[in-house]
């Protein structure tokens, strides 16, 4: 597996930059969404200790409640994240060692809300994994567009974190989601 290792300096950075480009040329542009939010996790003060994480084209009907309850996250479960299908290829990802594939969620990033130092630990490991799998050509085969999505439930898996899975969480109208709770 890849690993890009996170650091202040630029030397560290600009390794991690010309890491993206690459894969950016590769046809995987929300690969920076982890990073974007390593980055954001690491420089801003953020009073809030839990995160919601939603797409824009998300629409939101009314004030969402913490659906976040002790330690585990909030999330919507997708019928074609399938951990149990692609259990060999989650494998070089999520060894043995850590246990079933089915602690690895059905979940995307989003809609997800999760505590703020849940994420922390979550979002480097989430690009690590990303990264990894981008560049592995049966991950990236097998998981195509949703691949970023595998990442952060794998990522969320190796940190423990569980989520509360929230079917009506959102409704998928066409190519929007509709944000309900």
């Amino acid at each position: 597996m890849a690993n890009i290792f996170i650091s202040k300096t630029k030397n560290s950075m600009l390794h991690f930059y010309f890491q993206i480009v690459f894969l950016l040329h590769m046809g995987y542009i929300v690969l920076n969404r982890p990073w974007a939010f390593v980055q954001w996790l690491q420089q801003a003060d953020i009073e809030e200790d839990y995160i919601m994480m939603s797409e824009p084209d998300h629409i939101l009907v009314k004030p969402i409640p913490n659906l976040s309850r002790d330690g585990l996250g909030a999330a919507f479960p997708f019928f074609y994240i399938e951990p149990k299908k692609y259990e060999t290829v989650l494998r070089k990802f999520f060894p043995e060692e850590n246990g079933p594939v089915t602690k690895i969620d059905h979940i995307g990033n989003s809609p997800v809300i999760v505590g703020k130092d849940a994420l922390k630990k979550i979002a480097p490991t989430w690009m690590n994994v990303s990264l990894a799998m981008k560049k592995d050509p049966e991950a990236d085969k097998a998981f195509g567009w949703v691949l970023e999505m595998y990442a952060y439930a794998v990522a969320s898996a190796l940190h423990g974190v569980g989520n509360i899975l929230y079917k009506e969480f959102m409704i998928q109208v066409g190519n929007f989601a509709v944000i309900v709770c």
